[in-house]
């Protein structure tokens, strides 16, 4: 199982101004198959981010939509990259780190409790967001 994203922002290089738009019918693709329909989403704060657990595979995650967003606004999406997550569980939101080599998070660093991507969706954990570092763009690009 491999966790992919879609994410909405700004150019890096455009300060945050309010949005409120809609993306039409959004879908993410791997090799020109549907693997993810996230459907219609209400944008309404940049940086947005879409999570989802796809089967294991390694093309380049794709997207499309039936509309496009407004200027200086840009979409992506792939496979997560290793790095620290906000994470919503049931005892609370809690930041993880993940290491996309190895598909595994790292739930306590000072008792090095990892876990695998089936075993975080089991849990019924959920990602909100990268953490956000002095980069602007370092997680999610």
């Amino acid at each position: 199982m491999n966790l992919v994203y879609f994410s909405v922002d700004n150019l890096p290089h455009e300060k945050n101004t309010p949005v409120n738009f809609s993306l039409k019918n959004v879908e993410l693709l791997r090799d020109g198959d549907v693997i993810a329909s996230p459907g219609d989403i209400k944008i309404t704060a940049l940086p947005f981010y879409f999570f989802c657990s796809v089967p294991t595979g390694f093309r380049k995650i794709e997207f499309k939509m039936k509309n496009s967003p407004p200027a200086r606004i840009v979409c992506s999406a792939g496979y997560l990259k290793s790095g620290d997550y906000l994470v919503n569980t049931p005892d609370g939101e809690k930041v993880y780190a993940f290491n996309a080599l190895n598909g595994t998070w790292t739930l306590d660093s000072s008792r090095h409790a990892i876990i695998e991507n089936r075993a975080f969706v089991e849990r019924g954990f959920t990602l909100v967001r990268p953490m956000k570092h002095s980069n602007r763009n370092a997680s999610v690009s």
